[in-house]
């Protein structure tokens, strides 16, 4: 988009904030489709958690469908890429762009939602490469966005300043120091949640996510949400359109379809333009009640007028500033079903009360396998309860997208690496009485049939109270080191009297 859209936009201030009469829309029985939630793929959600898992189960704000506010409250026009939390537009290294959507736009901007600040620097800002490196096979391989919010629910997403970057130099990489581990579980996504965009009423809904959630609250400042998208971007030139002279936002770029060939690519829809339009069947007209596609009826699918806005991840100089209009009807693609969809999600802040300090070197990070338990009993041998973190066991959730057959720090890195675990849900097993007496187990080893090995360094259970201050360490004593072909296991109190 180029900078005369400002000047566009205060021309047609005089327009109506609505589609005008002329083009108001036919709609067919079969248009009436309601917003709801859907999982049409392996795109949406991880495949290994079966049908019945729903992941906004654990978001406070309501789910697809379920709030019906007036649609009459909506704007013509909204983008939440101007607000102060929104990011920078980035230029995305290697095959992030799934990341570069969900975490460094979406996560970076609904977390400074939540927090009240600015996307301004890198304490505000959210790496792409940090939910990249963690199940990319350390190879330059493409992500889905759901991967990017799987990792901040269940090990949370540390800030640009620390991590180094909102991208690193180096493929594959996972951070060292456990400061690092300890503030990455402190943001999380809540809840994350697709739906399909492919009907008025499924467009209604998403337009009252960007502008003020489908919550409205009088006398509170309006902030909407944004989505994650998956277009299809192969001979884009086909498909991308200069909105001509004389029409709203002349000059500017449009995708008036998904791209008819390739791979999907992972973008950003930051908002709406109801004004928008572009004459796709060159009939001299711009209409929402024609049957473009001659298929006999008049749906959302024969839209020209009306739009989306896109922030693309490939620098803020493509298409003039890094944004670009694609029309509704675009959405509505039976080639391309991963493009028809809408991917939202929900943050939070989470403090944990117990973590595990590890240091520790494996030579395969896929083949590492680690239990970690817990009894109420401080004499016990044997854990009453026990969890495998996904990051250190090659990331089952995800099946192939695993760490990589590379060492656990990284590619040709051989070193000790330096992590912190959250222990907090295991303590919660527990009741409130018994924690302080527990008794903690670290279980190491390796994957049936891997020749992998590694070395425990170091090994300590962290504690912070209700607001997060740091209270002590408890270290684990470890009387032997090496595993691999043999497991190890230590284990301690989880609390010792001063």
């Amino acid at each position: 988009m180029k900078s005369a859209k400002h000047l566009v936009m205060v021309l047609a201030a005089a327009l109506t904030t609505s589609i005008s009469s002329a083009e108001k829309p036919i709609i067919n029985a079969d248009e009436q489709d309601q917003p709801q939630a859907a999982y049409p793929g392996g795109f949406t959600r991880p495949p290994s958690k079966g049908k019945n898992y729903n992941t906004w189960i654990g978001a406070q704000g309501a789910d697809v469908g379920v709030a019906s506010p007036d649609t009459a409250r909506l704007p013509s026009r909204v983008d939440n890429s101007t607000r102060a939390e929104y990011p920078p537009i980035y230029k995305q290294r290697w095959g992030t762009c799934g990341q570069f959507a969900s975490v460094a736009s979406i996560f970076t901007y609904e977390m400074n939602v939540l927090n009240g600040t600015k996307a301004d620097s890198a304490h505000t800002r959210f790496p792409a490469h940090f939910s990249w490196n963690m199940m990319n096979r350390a190879t330059n391989t493409g992500s889905e966005a759901y991967h990017g919010w799987e990792v901040a629910k269940r090990i949370g997403i540390p800030t640009a300043a620390s991590y180094g970057g909102v991208r690193l130099d180096k493929i594959g990489i996972w951070p060292n120091g456990y400061r690092i581990w300890r503030e990455a579980m402190e943001y999380r996504v809540s809840g994350y949640r697709y739906s399909p965009a492919h009907t008025v009423a499924q467009l209604n809904e998403a337009q009252g996510w960007m502008f003020d959630r489908n919550a409205p609250a009088p006398g509170k400042e309006v902030i909407g949400g944004i989505f994650a998208l998956d277009g299809r971007m192969g001979e884009l030139k086909k498909v991308t359109r200069i909105i001509p002279e004389g029409e709203y936002a002349a000059g500017e770029d449009i995708w008036t379809r998904w791209g008819p060939s390739g791979y999907g690519h992972g973008i950003t829809c930051v908002g709406y333009d109801n004004q928008v339009g572009y004459d796709v069947n060159g009939d001299g007209k711009i209409t929402n009640d024609q049957d473009i596609n001659e298929d006999g009826k008049v749906t959302l699918a024969d839209w020209e007028r009306g739009a989306y806005i896109v922030v693309n991840s490939w620098g803020p100089k493509w298409s003039s500033d890094g944004k670009i209009y694609l029309l509704y009807s675009a959405m509505i693609d039976p080639t391309w079903k991963r493009g028809n969809y809408l991917g939202r999600a929900e943050v939070k802040r989470y403090l944990p009360r117990r973590t595990l300090r590890l240091k520790l070197s494996f030579s395969d990070r896929t083949d590492l396998r680690m239990t970690l338990g817990i009894s109420k009993d401080p004499k016990s041998s044997n854990p009453d309860h026990e969890m495998k973190p996904e990051a250190f066991n090659g990331w089952p959730l995800f099946g192939r997208a695993n760490a990589g057959h590379v060492p656990l720090a990284g590619p040709d890195n051989d070193a000790a690496l330096e992590v912190g675990i959250d222990l907090t849900p295991l303590f919660e097993k527990l009741e409130p009485g018994e924690r302080e007496r527990s008794r903690i187990f670290v279980r190491l080893g390796r994957a049936e049939n891997s020749k992998a090995k590694g070395i425990l360094h170091e090994a300590g259970v962290r504690s912070y109270d209700s607001d997060g201050t740091f209270q002590k360490e408890v270290s684990l004593e470890i009387p032997s080191k090496a595993f691999g072909k043999h497991d190890i296991e230590v284990s301690g109190l989880a609390w010792h009297s001063p």
